[in-house]
C-alpha cells in the first residue's frame, strides 16, 4: 500500500531559507462594569499580530523596514495591512550569513 507523506518545514512564507516564523495575535479588550461592579459586558477591539521571522542566507528582497514584506510574508496573513518594523542582517567569517526581522499584522486596516 502506498504511503502519502506531509509535507514539513514551514509552509507560511514563500521564503526557501526560512528558520523560524513564529506569530502571535492578540486584541484590546473593554469590559463594562455594572452599579455593583459585576461584569455586564464586554468588547473585543483592535485586533493584530505580531510576527517574527529568522533565515540564513542573503535577505530576501522585499524584506525592508517600512514596507509590508512583499510576496515573502503573504501567507501568514488573509488580509489587511502588514508592516515591517525591524530588520537585522548578521555575518561572521565561518558560517552562512543570518538575518532576522519583525513586524505587524492589522487585519482590519485597508
Amino acid at each position: 500500500m502506498p504511503v502519502t507523506l506531509a509535507k514539513i518545514g514551514i509552509q507560511s512564507v514563500d521564503i526557501t531559507l526560512a528558520e523560524s516564523v513564529e506569530v502571535s495575535a492578540k486584541v484590546e479588550a473593554k469590559p463594562l462594569l455594572d452599579k455593583d461592579g459585576r461584569f455586564a459586558d464586554g468588547a473585543a477591539f483592535d485586533p493584530t499580530s505580531d510576527f517574527s521571522l529568522k533565515g540564513r542566507g542573503d535577505l530576501p528582497a522585499g524584506l525592508a523596514v517600512g514596507t509590508g514584506g512583499g510576496s515573502n510574508v503573504d501567507g501568514l496573513f488573509a488580509g489587511g495591512v502588514t508592516i515591517i518594523s525591524s530588520v537585522k542582517e548578521m555575518e561572521k567569517n565561518d558560517d552562512w550569513n543570518a538575518w532576522e526581522c519583525s513586524g505587524q499584522n492589522f487585519p482590519n486596516a485597508a
